[in-house]
């Protein structure tokens, strides 16, 4: 028997199913909603678990399952929702092929149809198919296949057919289902429509004559091709947007702004939902602050906003922080979250690398340049894919490619690229794609072959370090990016997704997903010279000059010290000495073979000057080998001299135990005891003899090296010199990933321009219209709001994918000035603010909290880009914590308390709050030490004034003035305080309390 919870929850799933697609299963608790969902999966993988060994050809997955499913919604017949709608019962627990579960007659009409489709090259999709067979009669019964099924009827079972009180109301059945399908409807897989904006008897700020006024916010083509540049112009709505500044709004009232607020305003009228008012202008200011640079508003610049009495002075905020190179810091490190951003994560002294690569950090700054540019997105979208084969010269895009490099896998290539499709299909298109690597989708029509076609799209990539000017050793500074090491790497078919079971008869061809459209328009790139030969770069060569010149100067320096120095041994001296000639030698015959080199690139290598800089180099070479040969021999010698000594010690030792006696001073040892000491000497002198063999062995071949060294130097000269070593790579590109990356960032893919608004929404508000930011799927939880989220993709793609004129769109709205304040009608209605009547109030994140401590005291480090931070430094560092390391097992842990990014993923961050954050705010050393300061800093300019000292800590820390009792609390406190130690700390104990105030660490 079950309990009596489950047995509710089972009852109360019933009141979603006469609620419309949007309101279904909203109505129930969160508790509800999760065991139903929960139950659903369980019930899909029982279903999958006899389907799984059907293989691809049957079409008979659990996503179809699903899809029949969301077609008709909830005019399917519980009856209906299983395999048998088109599947004939099988006898088999089991069936591993068609034959075992065949399709009944309207099964197999979908599935020839299907091929007939796919084979034209149409969509081919099951809501398509089932549209098209929709008036057929699969069956013969003489009742169309969608009558049945709106009846409850198997349309593939003849003995099933509706009788004739059915059919009275078949008519009505079928007007309701297409009043349903002309309804609008969430349909993530179907191209971005924009939807007409609805109409709104709430008081507006653009068109006189309603919405339809509206003008469209496309730019034209010359903005629209912007490549980079400052912030693209913003557009408002209606040219009277302005000019109705006598318009007396009501204090309740919620004024729409723009279509956002109509399309919120929409819901809030259906749902009989009251809006909040507007927030306070000190509230409303600290909220965009944070919102855009993550910074709290300086005491100054909120008195401007207070005296700017203007129309349109939050909006010239909006501008001007949007223009603010912080502003790319702070969302630089949202779009970290979502792309996964790691530094270098390796161990034992750095000597192995697990994920990422060193100096990685690029990518963050172009991602955060990229931003401040307002590059648009689609562009940033190939440039992270791609850049390598779209602009292999630019050595700024190419940074963007560290995207691909953060899922570097030293030790197993099949976890890398296993992360790469599963992560950029998640990021890019909301999507769990990863699911597919063993099988065929459970939720999503995506199969198995479609994953393996996915990475053969990313199967020759692989990564490399180039060379950046002023530093020659790539493993202190360098370019880490990505390119193709060859034109030809096949991709296997895994069977059961197994690595160690490859089909080796299914090579897998790069592909896209069929469920998106679309199709990859591959071409071959080929590349640029410096591209397939870095080293050859003239920054490069002079950097191996400036290199073999400081080196030079080094072992000069050091041989001058020894000389100098009386105590110094000959054969360290005589080391030195030829330390310095080598290191001559080396810088000579550099010299002379980039001098060959040069002339070969200009293809001169027949002339005269090339043979004369030829043997030249070569000369040098054989000398160098004369003097590495000598050092190599004077370092033998040394060594064999150590070895002799310590041999003919061990000797001695051997023979002074030999010769004890029990007269020696030794009386009280045995003779067991002495001979055990004459092994072990004997022992040891075994071995120094063997190590004395050896170095006499390295000698002789040091001596005999060192002979062919010189019989080669006295030989005539030749011009066959070693060219300087440089590394070499593919002339050309298979260019799958560009095309992966043009079919990604198309205005035609559903998904790309959704999942990145919803991100934005997301936070902006704390939580997106898709609430499964990764996964918009089946299995993610549907929008509460899907006609603004289409709205607003297609306004992304018409506005030339800028960022910043959807985030002003968005921050300018009603929607978003809405004050956070509670409302009890409200709350009985919507108590999840699903329907955002208020502003949600949110915790602000891990970075902020440290960011904020120290800018408020103004001690934040305002420098911008370099290499990761050591994350060990976090509470000492005054830099801003996006510059702080973050990678497995090397994490700030103040920011760790306060719910840092995850490092394997971070679409969406969970906020907590644990005792563990309350004590990090009021014990750590960070806190405290900027606590010290801000009170310092406060009190030079208070003096004795205790309330201008409490004004101002309030204006500094929260953004705003004390409330009166507030004000009397605080100067009580310092008071108390100040008797029990001193006014100074007095007012650094109130400064800690003001740093472990709810308000500082929320954003209302």
């Amino acid at each position: 028997m079950q309990p009596p919870s489950v047995r509710s929850f089972e009852r109360a799933s019933v009141v979603g199913e006469g609620a419309d697609h949007h309101t279904r299963g909203r109505v129930c608790s969160p508790i509800l909603r999760e065991y139903l969902r929960l139950r659903e999966l369980r019930q899909l993988c029982i279903l999958f678990a006899a389907l799984l060994s059907l293989g691809t050809a049957t079409q008979a997955t659990p996503a179809n399952k699903a899809s029949l499913e969301r077609h008709y919604d909830k005019f399917l017949a519980k009856e209906l929702a299983r395999c048998t709608t088109c599947h004939l019962p099988s006898d088999k627990t089991a069936p591993e092929n068609l034959a075992e579960f065949p399709h009944n007659p309207f099964g197999h009409r979908l599935r020839l149809l299907g091929e007939e489709l796919k084979k034209a090259e149409a969509k081919s999709d099951l809501p398509t198919r089932l549209k098209t067979v929709a008036k057929e009669d699969c069956d013969g019964d003489g009742v169309e296949n969608e009558t049945e099924l709106l009846l409850g009827r198997n349309p593939g079972d003849a003995k099933d057919s509706p009788g004739r009180n059915e059919m009275d109301v078949a008519d009505q059945r079928r007007a309701d289902f297409a009043k349903f399908l002309a309804s609008y409807r969430w349909l993530p897989f179907e191209p971005v429509k924009r939807p007409p904006v609805p109409a709104t008897s709430f008081p507006h700020e653009f068109g006189r004559d309603g919405f339809h006024s509206v003008p469209d916010f496309a730019r034209s083509s010359d903005e629209k091709n912007q490549g980079r540049g400052g912030t693209r112009p913003y557009q408002t709505y209606g040219s009277n947007a302005r000019e109705r500044a006598d318009q007396q709004v009501p204090i309740r009232e919620f004024l729409v702004r723009n279509p956002i607020d109509a399309f919120i305003a929409a819901e809030h009228k259906t749902r009989n939902l009251r809006p909040r008012p507007e927030a306070s202008r000190d509230v409303l200011l600290r909220r965009i602050y944070l919102d855009l640079i993550g910074l709290s508003p300086t005491p100054a610049e909120q008195h401007a906003f207070a005296q700017d009495t203007s129309r349109d002075a939050y909006e010239k905020v909006v501008d001007r922080l949007l223009n603010d190179p912080r502003y790319g810091e702070r969302w630089g490190r949202h779009w970290m979250d979502v792309w996964r951003y790691s530094d270098w994560a390796g161990w034992s002294g750095g000597n192995q690398i697990r994920d990422s690569k060193p100096h990685i950090w690029r990518w963050r700054d172009w991602i955060v340049e990229s931003l401040n540019q307002d590059k648009a997105y689609d562009r940033m979208i190939l440039e992270m894919l791609a850049a390598d084969e779209l602009a292999p010269d630019d050595t700024y895009a190419l940074r963007a490619t560290g995207y691909l490099v953060r899922n570097y896998k030293m030790l197993s290539r099949e976890q890398w690229l296993e992360d790469t499709i599963k992560h950029t299909s998640q990021a890019f298109l909301g999507l769990t794609v990863g699911c597919a690597k063993c099988h065929d989708h459970m939720f999503d029509p995506i199969s198995q072959a479609e994953y393996y076609q996915l990475r053969a799209v990313f199967e020759p990539h692989q990564v490399r370090t180039d060379r950046v000017p002023g530093e020659y050793d790539t493993g202190k500074n360098g370019l880490v990016r990505v390119f193709d090491v060859g034109t030809n790497a096949p991709t296997y078919f895994f069977l059961r997704g197994d690595e160690r079971r490859p089909d080796t008869n299914r090579v897998m061809q790069p592909g896209v997903l069929q469920i998106l459209g679309g199709k990859l328009q591959l071409q071959r790139v080929n590349l640029p010279r410096f591209a397939a030969l870095p080293d050859k770069r003239d920054f490069v060569v002079s950097d191996a000059i400036a290199s073999s010149e400081r080196a030079l100067s080094a072992t000069r320096a050091a041989l001058e010290k020894l000389r100098n120095d009386k105590a110094a041994k000959p054969d360290k001296l005589k080391e030195q000495e030829l330390n310095a000639s080598i290191a001559e030698a080396k810088h000579d015959a550099l010299i002379a073979s980039i001098r060959a080199e040069k002339l070969e690139d200009q293809n001169k290598k027949d002339s005269e000057a090339w043979k004369s800089a030829a043997v030249e180099a070569a000369g040098m070479q054989l000398k160098l080998a004369v003097l590495e040969a000598k050092l190599k021999l004077h370092s033998a010698q040394v060594a064999q001299a150590d070895a002799q000594t310590k041999a003919n010690d061990a000797a001695k030792a051997v023979e002074s135990v030999a010769n004890a006696t029990d007269e020696s001073s030794e009386k009280a040892e045995t003779e067991k005891v002495i001979a055990d000491k004459l092994a072990a000497r004997k022992k040891e002198a075994e071995k120094a003899a063997k190590n004395l063999e050896a170095a006499q062995k390295k000698t002789s071949d040091a001596e005999k090296a060192l002979a062919d060294a010189e019989k080669k130097l006295e030989e005539p000269a030749t011009a066959n010199y070693k060219p300087r070593p440089m590394e070499t790579y593919p002339t050309a590109s298979t260019g799958r990933r560009l095309a992966f990356a043009r079919w990604v960032a198309s205005p035609d893919n559903p998904l790309t321009a959704r999942v990145a608004m919803n991100h934005l929404w997301l936070r902006h508000f704390g939580q997106g219209i898709v609430p499964t930011p990764s996964d918009f799927g089946r299995n993610g939880r549907p929008p509460s709001h899907p006609q603004l989220l289409d709205w607003l993709a297609a306004e992304f793609m018409a506005q030339g994918w800028s960022m910043k004129t959807m985030h002003r769109l968005i921050v300018t709205s009603s929607a978003y000035r809405m004050a956070s304040t509670p409302d009890e009608a409200n709350s009985q209605i919507d108590p999840d603010n699903v329907y955002l009547w208020r502003m949600p109030s949110r915790r602000v994140e891990a970075e902020l909290v440290r960011d904020n401590l120290l800018y408020v005291s103004a001690d934040l480090d305002a420098a911008m880009g370099g290499p990761d931070i050591d994350h060990k430094l976090g509470l000492t560092s005054k830099r801003r914590s996006l510059y702080l390391r973050i990678a497995a097992e090397k994490e700030v842990e103040f920011l760790k308390i306060f719910d840092g990014p995850s490092v394997t993923e971070c679409y969406l961050r969970r906020p907590t709050v644990v005792p563990q954050q309350a004590l990090a705010l009021a014990n750590s050393g960070l806190t405290r030490s900027e606590s010290k300061r801000l009170a310092e800093r406060l009190s030079s300019e208070a003096g004795d004034d205790d309330a201008f000292f409490v004004a101002q800590a309030f204006r500094r820390i929260l953004a705003r003035e004390p409330k009166t009792d507030e004000l009397r609390h605080c100067r009580d406190f310092l008071g108390g305080q100040t008797k029990q130690s001193s006014r100074g700390r007095a007012r650094e104990n109130l400064i800690l309390v003001l740093f472990n105030h709810n308000d500082f660490v929320t954003i209302r």
